[in-house]
């Protein structure tokens, strides 16, 4: 097989006659001022590159070409971003597979640690999330305190880091988990304790709002005695009073063996403070300002 070179270009109208051709040259450069580089606003060059065989054939468009880089560079920075986006979109997919089942909903996304204010409960947590991307992390964390101090927010900046960097994230609000089950009982409950089961992170948003009973005490052990099973991460947002050892409202509702599960599975951050939510009023006078 004969390797065709710059230096050694095979003329393909002429049987086996080759063309040396000397593309650095003496010649002074030929330049086409009517066409220029839409980045930089050089003129273009003519093409030594091909021989004039070539350039008559294939015609005019290509007797001059830029004589900068600029195009060079644009499309290896399109290839680049085009690599990169789908790249992400190959990590989200990967970690938005659970959302059949999740509470991931357009605020749930919005919510990431580049949009936040900073506070030493928001810094736990980013520490918390780049740690699960180079550790083996088995424990998780309950966020407990006031309503509206941040908890939900939080839990879903963790979610949020950790999706767009390929781990799947479950994110269950739990009186809507138990008003699905009622709903859609049996097949659902066995698919989402699987997926609860599988995937990098499950997170139990508003856990404790629902009112209590033996059936709820029945499901909601089911779903955490599944994660405890799977020796893998929880996240759990409650405004219930937490305490790891002395009886709180965790165990005075749900019972020493859920409150034991989540004793052994998570460390607790407590939020504390007024609520961090904007009223409606609040919401209005920014818009008009």
């Amino acid at each position: 097989m004969e390797i065709i070179t710059w230096e050694n270009i095979k003329d393909l109208s002429s049987g086996n006659k080759n063309l040396n051709l000397d593309f650095s040259g003496d010649k002074t450069p030929e330049y086409d001022y009517s066409r220029r580089c839409s980045e930089c606003g050089s003129p273009y060059i003519i093409n030594r590159m091909l021989p004039e065989e070539m350039i008559k054939i294939l015609g005019d468009k290509i007797k001059y070409i830029p004589s900068c880089k600029c195009h060079e560079t644009f499309y290896e920075r399109k290839i680049k971003d085009l690599s990169l986006k789908s790249d992400r979109e190959r990590l989200l997919n990967r970690g938005y597979k659970y959302r059949h089942f999740s509470a991931i909903d357009s605020k749930f996304l919005n919510s990431t640690f580049e949009k936040a204010d900073f506070t030493e409960n928001l810094s736990i947590c980013k520490r918390y999330a780049q740690a699960f991307m180079i550790k083996d992390v088995r424990v998780g964390l309950i966020l407990y305190g006031n309503s509206g101090t941040g908890k939900t927010f939080d839990s879903a900046c963790i979610g949020n880091y950790l999706m767009e960097r390929g781990k799947s994230v479950m994110a269950l609000n739990l009186g809507l988990y138990l008003s699905r089950l009622k709903l859609e009982w049996s097949t659902m409950e066995v698919e989402v304790l699987k997926k609860a089961a599988e995937c990098d992170l499950l997170i139990i948003d508003d856990f404790g709002a629902e009112k209590i009973s033996d059936w709820v005490l029945e499901k909601v052990f089911l779903l955490i005695d599944t994660r405890y099973k799977s020796e893998k991460p929880i996240i759990i947002s409650t405004n219930l009073e937490y305490i790891k050892d002395k009886d709180c409202d965790i165990s005075k509702l749900f019972g020493k063996r859920i409150k034991d599960r989540i004793n052994e599975m998570c460390y607790g951050l407590c939020y504390r403070g007024k609520s961090r939510r904007k009223a409606a009023d609040d919401k209005f006078k920014e818009l008009i300002i």
